[in-house]
């Protein structure tokens, strides 16, 4: 039998090290997480050769005094718990008494911190978890920690670090990551002497500003909502029209703390999705405060994972509220006038290919979804990140901050209710840009309403985009979005309704499963029937599919379940729209007028009646916008009647 050795502290804390510390961007993370939770305003990061190198954090905190900086370089010290039940409502950052002695193991340390009523502070060098100085020094009230040399005394360690731009690259994502999550500190990062961030110190929209600049700040909304009277959010999330191809723009803090969390983003996903494009992913900042004992934060020493009492709730309480205003900022607008710089370019037209409508049969619509509302159609503008200095007197940035200011407070005035019934801000907004033609400002006028009843009917080009015109206007519908959104609409509100026709099977289908994927199913089995699905337990994980709902009679069962359980590790309940939103996409898309089919007047009509219903939505299922506005103004620019 081999013996039962008790490890010396340097391998344990070693061992600890590994989990803890497991490159640059670990040991800044631990750091600033201290300074913050001392209550520094100031901090500064500093980091030469990715950090592998030199670290430096400093703070204007609570400092340590003489005898307790020595301790809190100590296994398991720490000042933020002092019992169990300490770690059921864990209200700090730090919490595990591991960082810094982890970090003092693997590298070379030089701390001084002073007190404020202290006169003089502490000096303390470590190397290798090893004190080799502590002295009574001369500084400035806060603490100053520098962590060099990396994983000197660590060879295994230290071979598989990256790259130093790479090790920076993580560290300045995570360093804006601690400025979203802490506003109202001030955060210096400098990298190799040059300043990368410097926050203002003043609130969250500052703070998005200085990592993501200017055009993000344009295209963002607040969001500020209770759930239940339990979990409070507060951010800002994207325009539709603002998607980046990865999730690398969406920020969660969870009660201070920058998480990682599958059950928001998927729902914040979720409701994006009818709204945005495939492969796009929103951009999000989103601060979550709720009662500690609702959160585990204790889940991995990293602290980037928590777990939640109810994962049902928090999916609720962000799909909800982003919901609503993704809605109306999907069917209400208000009005923006565009400036373009058009760069000339001498084209031929050939006005013989110009085509008018003409009373010809072609693909009839579905007059019954048509209602008598009106519905507004107004302008939309984005914005280009690339774009050119317009040729105004008026600088472009000042009158951008009007917009914004003037967006904001309309915001911040009508957006204190989420409900659809009485956020009355305005949907996403779709310019034009022809070609080359690129808008480049956006100047916030008089909202004016138009009445698709009543333009003036031009034609059709390329027998996919119908033309109208009012007095100061031309709009280009696309046929088959419009159709598509509407067929979509009225689908999904048949299912809504318990509206849709029943198929049964001649031969069940059998769904075999396992014991979580059992169990997902039965808790949700009266989803399942509500939408048509006549399902029964069959036998030990086993279930009997004998009827489906006539909109998916043609589908494979098999592929459609493997759709519903792929994502049961989430433990969230399913809605009717979680499992048909694809299948009712595919059957609008199908059943819709395609591009290229020759409509009547007539048909142009009736899409334009139930286009114009109140509350419509003005984008495909898809995202892609179906109408796009082209002021007047704007083409008497492009033949140089107005400059």
């Amino acid at each position: 039998m081999a013996n039962i050795n008790i490890l010396d502290k340097t391998i344990f804390n070693r061992i600890a090290a590994g989990e803890v510390v497991e490159k640059p961007a670990s040991v800044v993370k631990e750091l600033v997480e201290n300074c913050i939770d001392a209550g520094a305003t100031l901090i500064t990061i500093e980091i030469t050769g990715g950090g592998i190198k030199r670290i430096r954090v400093t703070d204007n905190g609570c400092g340590m005094d003489y005898e307790n900086i020595p301790k809190a370089f100590l296994p398991h010290a720490t000042s933020k718990i002092s019992c169990l039940e300490d770690l059921d409502k864990i209200g700090t950052l730090g919490f595990r008494g591991e960082a810094l002695s982890s970090i003092a193991s693997v590298a070379k340390i030089t701390a001084t911190s002073k007190v404020k009523q202290n006169e003089s502070g502490s000096k303390l060098v470590i190397e290798g978890g090893e004190i080799q100085e502590h002295t009574e020094i001369g500084c400035v009230d806060g603490t100053s920690i520098t962590v060099e040399d990396l994983f000197y005394n660590v060879p295994a360690r230290a071979k598989f670090l990256r790259k130093p731009k790479t090790e920076e690259s993580e560290i300045t994502n995570l360093v804006s990551r601690l400025i979203l999550a802490n506003p109202t500190i001030s955060i210096k990062y400098v990298v190799d002497g040059k300043i990368i961030f410097h926050s203002p110190a003043t609130d969250l929209k500052d703070a998005i500003y200085t990592i993501y600049g200017a055009s993000a700040v344009e295209s963002i909304v607040p969001i500020k909502y209770t759930y239940q009277n339990l979990i409070n959010i507060e951010g800002y999330i994207g325009l539709p029209s603002y998607t980046k191809p990865n999730r690398t723009y969406q920020t969660i803090i969870i009660n201070g703390r920058y998480v990682n969390n599958k059950t928001i983003s998927t729902a914040i996903l979720n409701a994006y999705e009818p709204y945005i494009m495939k492969s796009c992913f929103p951009f999000f900042v989103c601060h979550v405060t709720l009662p500690l004992d609702k959160v585990d934060v204790n889940v991995h020493p990293n602290k980037l994972e928590v777990k939640f009492e109810n994962n049902n709730l928090i999916f609720g309480a962000f799909y909800t509220p982003i919901s609503d205003i993704l809605h109306n900022l999907s069917t209400q607008v208000r009005k923006y006038e565009t400036e373009e710089i058009i760069e000339q370019k001498e084209q031929q037209i050939d006005l013989s290919n110009l085509k008018i409508v003409k009373e010809n049969t072609g693909k009839q619509f579905d007059s019954t979804i048509v209602e008598e509302s009106p519905k507004d159609v107004v302008q939309y503008a984005t914005l280009e990140e690339d774009e050119e200095e317009p040729l105004k007197e008026v600088k472009f940035d000042e009158e951008r901050n009007k917009l914004m200011n003037s967006l904001s407070n309309f915001v911040s005035t009508q957006n204190t209710d989420l409900s659809v019934e009485n956020n009355q801000f305005a949907s996403e907004m779709i310019s034009i840009a022809t070609k080359e033609h690129i808008f480049s400002q956006m100047d916030l006028f008089e909202e004016k309403k138009v009445d698709l009843n009543t333009v003036k009917i031009i034609g059709t080009c390329f027998n996919t985009y119908i033309i109208v015109e009012n007095q100061d206007s031309i709009y280009f519908i696309d046929q088959h979005a419009g159709h598509e959104r509407l067929l979509y609409d009225k689908f999904k509100q048949s299912f809504e309704n318990n509206d849709m026709a029943i198929q049964s099977l001649l031969v069940p289908y059998i769904l075999s499963t396992n014991y979580l994927e059992s169990d997902f199913v039965n808790n949700n089995l009266a989803i399942f029937k509500d939408l048509g699905f006549d399902i029964e337990p069959f036998g030990i994980n086993s279930f009997k599919v004998s009827s489906v709902p006539v909109l998916l009679k043609d589908i494979s069962l098999h592929q459609f379940f493997n759709d519903v359980l792929k994502d049961i590790s989430k433990n969230i309940n399913l809605t009717k729209s979680d499992i048909l939103k694809d299948y009712l996409e595919r059957s609008a898309c199908r059943s819709a007028v395609k591009a290229n089919d020759i409509l009547s007047k007539s048909e142009i009509e009736i899409l334009l009646n139930m286009l114009n219903q109140n509350n419509q939505v003005l984008l495909c299922p898809h995202g892609r916008p179906v109408i796009i506005e082209v002021p007047s103004k704007e083409i008497e620019k492009w033949f140089k009647r107005i400059v």
